[in-house]
């Protein structure tokens, strides 16, 4: 019998997405608008199941595939700013009308730009369509001025402040001058709360259950140390668990940017993002050091930052000297 030549998956999704982009590179405008009214038409429904996903997806794909930006328009470009706005979105409408947003033609800003939304999730994607949009720098210290009131207020339950620093850290290598001296402070002190208070207890995960019983809720445990030991001091990046409380996410996003913002920062107040010389992270660590033989509570903000910042370090060095604990099967061997 003949031999049928396999092809392999990877060269079928290859080609397979070639085929895609190259559709939507060369739909025409007058199509494109077709498509963009139906898309319309399903938000003033409010028909938000799997067509609408779907539609959105491909409108993302369309203006992610051309090399020159293209134009919403005006009625769609309204709905879709409201669905990016509106806290009652699911996440993943949301996360695909900042996508798109991100993808047009500059637009103003204005209706982005309100007080009104104030919670953690919403003002992520929103910001991420201000930075990817921004023209002036006044707009860029409005969506400073309005994540910092975000990280100060308290979330609803269901919130996470977690993701917004992110933003925070973009916002640090495009316009890093765009933060004042109060900004600074507020940050430094919320870095210090990240960095060293975190929880020690696990966070509260839901076990599967078996057959004939549902998912229920196990009672958190301590956090570990890497050979399995109970962690004795406070919770870095290298502690381990099986879930994490906000606040522990909060202490891995802090330490993923702290090296970035002592940096930009320095005890002057200088925001320089590219003063990454050799120099200058030696003259950061004499800083920490001199710190920490102050008392830590008569410190300005960002020498105790610097302080707790070597602190947190230090403790990374003493943990990389534990060996893993490695499980073993019912056999004895390890996994």
């Amino acid at each position: 019998p003949a031999r049928v030549a396999a092809v392999k998956p990877s060269s079928m999704y290859a080609s397979g997405s070639e085929s895609l982009i190259k559709q939507a590179r060369e739909i025409q405008e007058e199509e494109l608008h077709k498509f963009c009214v139906r898309i319309s038409k399903l938000l003033v429904n409010q028909d938000y199941g799997n067509e609408t996903v779907d539609s959105l997806q491909r409108l993302y794909l369309i203006f992610s595939a051309t090399k020159y930006g293209r134009i919403l328009p005006p009625d769609l470009l309204k709905k879709l700013q409201s669905l990016l706005c509106s806290p009652h979105s699911s996440e993943q409408l949301q996360a695909l009308a900042s996508a798109i947003l991100r993808e047009t033609l500059y637009f103003g800003l204005h209706s982005l730009c309100s007080e009104e939304v104030q919670d953690s999730r919403t003002v992520s994607y929103v910001s991420a369509v201000i930075l990817a949009q921004v023209r002036v720098k006044d707009e860029v210290s409005a969506l400073v001025h309005r994540l910092l009131k975000c990280l100060e207020s308290r979330q609803p339950e269901a919130q996470s402040t977690r993701h917004l620093l992110p933003v925070l850290s973009k916002i640090i290598s495009l316009s890093p001058e765009s933060l004042t001296e109060d900004h600074i402070n507020l940050v430094s002190r919320k870095l210090v709360d990240w960095l060293r208070y975190a929880s020690i207890q696990q966070g509260v995960s839901m076990s599967s259950g078996g057959f004939f019983t549902g998912p229920r809720t196990r009672q958190p445990g301590p956090i570990t140390e890497v050979d399995g030991t109970v962690a004795a001091d406070f919770f870095t990046v290298l502690c381990v668990g099986h879930s994490y409380t906000d606040d522990q996410w909060m202490n891995l996003y802090a330490f993923s940017m702290i090296r970035k913002w002592l940096l930009c920062y320095d005890t002057e107040g200088s925001g320089n993002a590219d003063s990454d010389d050799r120099s200058e992270v030696d003259g950061s660590v004499m800083s920490m050091v001199s710190a920490t033989s102050t008392s830590s509570r008569l410190l300005p903000p960002k020498e105790r930052l610097r302080e707790k910042a070597f602190e947190y370090c230090h403790r990374l060095i003493e943990q990389s000297d534990r060996m893993p604990n490695r499980s073993r099967d019912d056999n004895g061997h390890y996994l």
